[in-house]
């Protein structure tokens, strides 16, 4: 027997197949291939393996892999597990649950799930895996994301099924999609659409005291989600009661008994198992294209990101907060920055243990400069080279933001008798390329750089109004159906043509080491 994980061994004629399930752990993934003398192994960025069931079968019996994932954990470390969980992931594991406990304390129903002598159909790695904390799995159960997936698609019970997929609706849905779902069901609910939370997850528990949704009864939801056009949601519907449909279920609002049965469906070669497709919308009569989930960075709507804003000038940070927070973003301004704050704010920055939180990084600075460099509020100062800003949030200086994405937004303002932008300035106005000087990005993932330059005196001719760059950025994020629909390159492509049709001399670059499309919606 080989150990692969604390608490989990399987036989040393199995262990090469599971070495992929073991990949969520490393920076570079193995790849093991047998042959009839040796294994070959290389390495390879994880971002290229793609999660494929058929090779989890086999490997370990269900019942061990239940067992092995489902280890019990310390009282203490529940209560570490539970600091951790924001009011939407609580609300979330509480409506998961709803089928099987009545515990309204969070700490009280993570213990329930925690013990191993109640006949719950489902854990507390489960639950951590609807919910997308991936790095609670790791940190505190020590549990590789595959190995739960794997679980899920060999041994997952209608009802919890049918609540993850009403969990992962709730994650993907606009304030405006959610208005606009009470305004359509008001007159189904004894609430008349008057809430106690806003939430969808609430909504949904109104349906069901109504008997008006359960795991065999998802049409009234599903027409409502094609009404406000989600119709990647109401193809989610579509595809659970094409392969889940109950004839009877049981809950703690009444609803008749069922027969608990088993998901049990036969895998497709290649393809990964995962409860939340993305919410990019897709035609009606077309079906949903399972790829483009492994082409996304994972974003949660409670915690979507941080935000950090240094503004040297004082015309743009008012508006990127109002922007950011409604994109649920934890905001942060500094103004007036010297040089020597600058930098220490960067680090601490660097160093906030709250980034383990959040799923996006982003830093915007707004300042005078030169090509190179930003002068902050100094007067006599060579300046602070841009490329150093980079440098404090690669994974070995903010090991907290690895595989996330982590995206720069630069306003520099050169200064009179710099000849730099003069040099780079087209005839035909703003390029997405420094021709002379290209930034050099670091040989890092997931980092993206936006960098606008304009002479000085446009701010001095308007020296209260938020630049060009920045407004138009705000707008287009603030536009909820670009944001389902186009991904931050998408979005970056049509500032630069905004910018560039409205014949002001500024230069707009951007280079980029993402390794998967952003979209600034939950999915």
């Amino acid at each position: 027997m080989r150990p692969v994980a604390p608490g989990i061994s399987v036989p040393d004629t199995k262990y090469k197949k599971f070495a992929l399930l073991m990949t969520e752990f490393k920076a570079d993934s193995v790849r093991a291939s047998d042959t009839s003398s040796n294994t070959v192994v290389s390495t390879m960025p994880a971002c290229e393996i793609q999660y494929s069931p058929h090779l989890c079968q086999g490997i370990l019996p269900v019942n061990e892999l239940r067992m092995n994932v489902r280890r019990c954990v310390s009282s203490s470390t529940l209560l570490q597990i539970g600091d951790e969980l924001d009011s939407a992931e609580v609300e979330a594991i509480h409506f998961l649950c709803r089928d099987n406990s009545s515990k309204t304390n969070i700490q009280d129903l993570l213990e329930d799930i925690n013990d191993g002598s109640l006949p719950l159909p489902f854990g507390l790695a489960e639950v951590l895996y609807v919910i997308k904390r991936f790095d609670l799995l790791r940190k505190y159960l020590h549990t590789p994301k595959a190995v739960v997936e794997n679980l899920l698609k060999s041994c997952s019970t209608i009802s919890f099924s049918y609540r993850s997929l009403l969990v992962g609706i709730s994650e993907q849905l606009e304030e405006s999609d959610l208005e606009s779902l009470i305004f359509l069901l008001k007159d189904h609910m004894r609430s008349g659409g008057k809430l106690k939370n806003k939430t969808f997850l609430t909504l949904a528990t109104e349906l069901e005291k109504m008997n008006l949704i359960h795991p065999g009864k998802l049409d009234l939801l599903e027409q409502s989600l094609q009404n406000i056009h989600r119709i990647d949601l109401k193809n989610k519907i579509i595809k659970f009661k094409q392969t889940a449909l109950p004839d009877r279920y049981n809950n703690v609002f009444g609803v008749p008994p069922s027969n608990q049965r088993v998901i049990n469906v036969p895998p497709i070669p290649g393809e990964a198992i995962n409860f939340h497709k993305d919410s990019v919308p897709v035609q009606e009569t077309g079906e949903f294209d399972q790829q483009r989930e492994e082409e996304r960075y994972v974003v949660r709507k409670e915690t979507m990101g941080f935000c950090l804003i240094i503004d040297c000038v004082g015309n743009d940070a008012s508006l990127l907060e109002n922007t950011f927070k409604s994109l649920h973003f934890t905001v942060m301004i500094h103004r007036y920055c010297i040089i020597e704050q600058l930098e220490s704010i960067l680090k601490d920055v660097a160093n906030m243990e709250q980034h383990i939180n959040h799923d996006i990084f982003v830093c915007i600075i707004i300042s005078r400069g030169n090509d190179d460099s930003i002068f902050c509020t100094d007067s006599s100062s060579p300046g602070f080279s841009l490329d150093r800003i980079k440098y404090f949030f690669t994974g070995k200086s903010c090991p907290r933001l690895v595989g996330k994405p982590k995206l720069f937004f630069i306003q520099n303002y050169i200064a009179q008798g710099d000849k730099d932008l003069d040099n780079m300035l087209e005839a035909d106005g703003p390029t997405t390329v420094c021709a002379n000087r290209p930034p050099n990005i670091p040989v890092e993932a997931d980092i993206f750089w936006s960098h606008c330059k304009v002479e000085e005196i446009y701010l001095q001719q308007s020296p209260s109004l938020p630049s060009l760059y920045f407004r138009f950025l705000s707008q287009l994020l603030n536009d909820v159906e670009k944001r389902k629909q186009k991904h931050l390159l998408d979005i970056h492509t049509e500032l630069n043509r905004i910018v560039r049709d409205k014949k002001e001399e500024c230069i707009i670059y951007q280079q980029h080491t993402l390794t998967k499309k952003l979209f600034f919606c939950p999915c």
